[in-house]
């Protein structure tokens, strides 16, 4: 699946001339947490989001006390100016990670989580196409359609066996799968309380079985001096 399939075309954007209440109006009329800011040319130029605006003096009760001058930094004066700046130039990020309409989601997934980032801008030939947002990474898991097994207790076994494999790494040698009645069973030993809860996740993720039984022991591997 790729982004072109999930971004929202119709974004709400804004140029870097605006004023920032400009800007929060905008947020608030459309519902949104941030909007991508757009040169005369259609290019992304920056981000404008709720998080560049929560130390903007409009909320701050007392100012702040004076310091000298050789202790200002420029993070201090890069932090002045965006809680001070009239426009939205002055507050919006302008590193801003982009991608493009044939990019995977799950790639894009990723970069979310990784970037701590909320929306991710889809550009095609340096021009804004779309967006996608945490919110359309969602709908992709609420949409996405359950893996049922075969009736069959054998064709089950195959299918839970051949998962463990390839997801786990786990072999027949190492758990043992048995089905009854369209109940799973499986056997054997495993190094941690972790592997054993990501084999319980991985059956029960399966649509079509009719229970689950663990009996797997959890025999820890001590390394040797």
């Amino acid at each position: 699946m790729q982004a072109r399939d999930i971004m929202t075309t119709n974004v709400v954007s804004i140029s870097p001339d605006v004023s920032v209440r400009h800007a929060v109006a905008m947020m608030l009329q459309n519902h949104v947490s941030g909007l991508p800011v757009v040169d005369d040319h259609g290019r992304v130029c920056g981000m404008v989001t709720e998080g560049d605006l929560l130390l903007r003096r409009e909320v701050r009760f007392a100012p702040r006390h004076a310091r000298a001058p050789e202790l200002i930094s420029e993070i201090d004066l890069e932090r002045y100016i965006g809680s001070n700046g009239w426009c939205v130039a002055d507050i919006m990020s302008q590193d801003v990670i982009v991608a493009r309409p044939d990019s995977e989601v799950s790639d894009i997934a990723e970069s979310l989580q990784v970037h701590r980032i909320k929306r991710l801008p889809i550009v095609e030939d340096e021009r804004l196409v779309g967006i996608v947002s945490r919110r359309d990474i969602l709908r992709v898991i609420a949409e996405a359609p359950t893996t049922v097994l075969p009736r069959e207790d054998d064709a089950i076994r195959l299918a839970v066996r051949t998962r463990l494999r390839s997801d786990l790494g786990l072999t027949p040698q190492k758990v043992q799968v048995s089905v009854r009645n369209g109940q799973v069973t499986v056997d054997g030993q495993v190094e941690s309380e972790l592997k054993r809860r990501a084999i319980k996740v991985l059956v029960e993720g399966l649509g079509g079985i009719a229970g689950y039984k663990d009996c797997l022991l959890v025999s820890p591997v001590h390394s040797q001096d």
